[in-house]
């Protein structure tokens, strides 16, 4: 294959459809707007740590995942544009486009700090907190 040949193939590979895809913005500010979510979220979100401590995650069972259709484009107010930039700037870890409720936004720091490794197949299949459960019973099996 010359080289005119093989320009003109890797072209029309470049050129292809590509579908488009959700990212963490559009993922927040469905969110924000679909839960009218205001200041106060942060708040929670600095408080996130103290919701789950050790007693609250024992008494908890999983739960299934609800999934959210979000629109692929976001026309946001200021206001609604500025929470959804600082929750992403204070979660700030690739968990954050899977998420599927606040609830899921307040404990993404905290399960990526458990394992940063975790598949997108299990981040879009199970809710956080059963992951968060999950990976605790690993630890204290490890630990045993």
């Amino acid at each position: 294959m010359n080289l005119l040949q093989h320009i003109k193939n890797k072209m029309a590979q470049q050129s292809k459809k590509q579908p488009l895809r959700r990212n963490a913005f559009n993922t927040i500010s469905g969110l924000v707007r679909c839960y009218g979510l205001d200041d106060r979220f942060l708040q929670a979100l600095d408080k996130a740590v103290d919701y789950l401590s050790e007693e609250n995650l024992k008494l908890v069972r999983g739960r299934s995942k609800v999934m959210i259709e979000f629109p692929l484009f976001s026309l946001l107010t200021k206001e609604e544009y500025s929470l959804t930039m600082a929750i992403i700037s204070k979660v700030g870890n690739p968990y954050l486009q899977f998420v599927q409720s606040p609830e899921e936004i307040l404990l993404c720091k905290f399960l990526y700090s458990l394992n940063p490794a975790l598949s997108p197949e299990q981040l879009r299949q199970y809710h956080f907190e059963t992951l968060i459960l999950h990976e605790r019973a690993s630890t204290d099996n490890m630990n045993t």
